[in-house]
């Protein structure tokens, strides 16, 4: 039966007001403020403790033929959406060796963010009248925090119905594919990997830590107990350890043992707080109470100017380094931008976190009146699939592609250092921690249980809640005043 998302979407709403305040909405998003979230499908268990990944060996992957557009009219033509130009430029990247395919797609822009309830109001109401809509979404792009919520329903199909076999993609990134995977098919492809990282200040490392290579201050982080030794030092030396307390948000969350929704067998659902929860609210209450941070929230003002400041670390990821990182530019005499006198652009390096986490990324799905799959499948396969394709995506658009092949690649080819790195090449850093990744505990509901610690968390920190069970009890009551349904014990 289909799953009624417009009912649904004006029960729960996606949060609009804050999302990637501090780059623009480049890449990946941090919308977990208040509580407000994506509105919920059904969704299904996932595995409950299993936290490693087996990453397969780079193989050499299966390939798809462009379709033939002999015998094709109008009633063959697609239309794809998205939030704004990213997804379009790339496809018209992959796609510019076949201009007669692209005469038979209309991409459409909403023009938002990627976790605005816009981009969701646009295409669900289409989606529900079904494939006679005019402009009928076929191709439908979802930030991370988004993907479940359309990888759950009726209105997507497994991609092998478009002709994409595991075999086309078998050089992804792991955790990428079990994201994307619901009652055992595949039903998203991502061109992008988001691994986490540290990024931290060179300067800062070599007065503090005696040096500055990342394999010096990976150890300094090497773990939890290490990370916190080495913030007392920042601390002492006058320096923050990190810009603010939720820093560390998605390393922690990321860190799942169990879902935090389940199935039971009576086909009920609960909520299940998995040891996640507990150790962020203590991880952030120490960062708080001990005063290692500038005390800023992601990405308010106070957290983007830490990268000029006197803050040691970012907890960031791939899209962070490449859009994120905010520095004081200048105008030059020849109307081009220089770096202001004193920046510390160039003084930062990146390395692995105390542990492997993930930090947004964009799925791509087929939806199920799609008139014309084999041309649908083809543009998510030249994107996502095509190591041509994505080997350009590396080089020329600053993408960590989630492809293992390319990477190795352009990591081979010496190619991928940055200025503002000090001319490191964070691509060796990210093709090491993306294979630790997993994701196999995530539900269609992380999204919204995020701002509802987010808000427990703030309320732990300030003293409203006085302990780690009231931070935890804020949680539950919001879940349960949100959805009635769901057991909350």
């Amino acid at each position: 039966m289909k799953k009624k998302i417009v009912s649904v979407l004006l029960a729960t709403v996606l949060c609009a007001s804050t999302v990637m305040a501090g780059c623009g909405d480049k890449k990946g998003t941090d919308t977990n403020n208040g509580g407000e979230a994506t509105p919920a499908p059904t969704t299904t268990e996932a595995s409950a403790t299993e936290t490693s990944v087996e990453e397969a060996p780079v193989v050499e992957a299966a390939k798809m033929e462009a379709p033939s557009t002999d015998g094709w009219d109008e009633s063959k033509k697609i239309y794809v959406y998205s939030w704004n130009d990213e997804f379009g430029n790339r496809m018209n990247k992959a796609l510019e060796s076949h201009p007669e395919l692209m005469e038979y797609v209309e991409y459409v822009n909403i023009g938002c963010s990627g976790t605005d309830k816009k981009y969701v109001e646009a295409i669900d109401p289409l989606l529900e009248e079904g494939p006679t809509a005019e402009m009928y979404p076929s191709i439908i792009p979802t930030d991370n925090d988004v993907t479940k919520y359309y990888l759950e329903s009726d209105y997507t199909i497994p991609l092998s119905e478009a002709g994409i076999t595991p075999e086309m993609y078998a050089n992804a990134y792991q955790y990428t594919k079990d994201f994307a995977t619901f009652d055992g098919e595949l039903k998203a492809l991502c061109w992008q990997a988001t691994p986490g990282c540290l990024i931290y200040r060179t300067d800062i490392a070599e007065e503090v830590l005696g040096a500055s290579d990342p394999s010096t201050v990976e150890a300094a982080v090497k773990d939890w107990d290490a990370f916190f030794e080495t913030a007392q030092k920042m601390k002492d030396a006058g320096y923050n350890m990190t810009a603010g307390p939720d820093e560390i948000k998605y390393a922690c969350w990321d860190q799942k043992t169990s879902p935090w929704i389940t199935i039971n067998d009576d086909g009920t659902e609960s909520l299940t707080l998995d040891k996640s929860v507990e150790e962020y609210f203590e991880r952030s209450k120490k960062l708080y109470d001990e005063g290692y941070t500038a005390n800023a929230s992601m990405w308010d003002q106070t957290w983007n100017g830490q990268y000029e400041g006197e803050t040691f670390c970012y907890f960031g990821c791939t899209w962070s380094v490449y859009w994120c990182m905010a520095f004081d530019w200048v105008d030059n005499e020849d109307q081009s931008k220089g770096v202001k006198d004193g920046s510390t652009f160039g003084k930062w390096n990146i390395c692995a976190a105390p542990v492997s986490y993930h930090w947004g990324g964009t799925y791509a799905m087929i939806t199920e009146g799609c008139p014309n799959k084999e041309l649908a499948g083809y543009i998510l396969y030249a994107m996502c699939c095509d190591e041509d394709n994505m080997y350009r995506y590396c080089t020329e658009d600053s993408d960590f592609v989630n492809n293992k092949a390319v990477v190795e690649k352009v990591i081979a080819e010496g190619k991928g250092a940055q200025d503002r790195l000090g001319g490191q090449n964070p691509l060796e850093v990210w093709a090491e921690n993306a294979p630790k990744i997993s994701l196999k505990n995530g539900t269609y509901l992380d999204f919204e249980i995020g701002g509802y610690i987010d808000a427990a968390a703030l309320a732990y920190n300030s003293g409203e809640a006085g302990s780690v069970e009231e931070a935890i009890q804020i949680v539950k009551d919001k879940v349960k005043e949100a959805h009635p349904t769901i057991i909350v014990e």
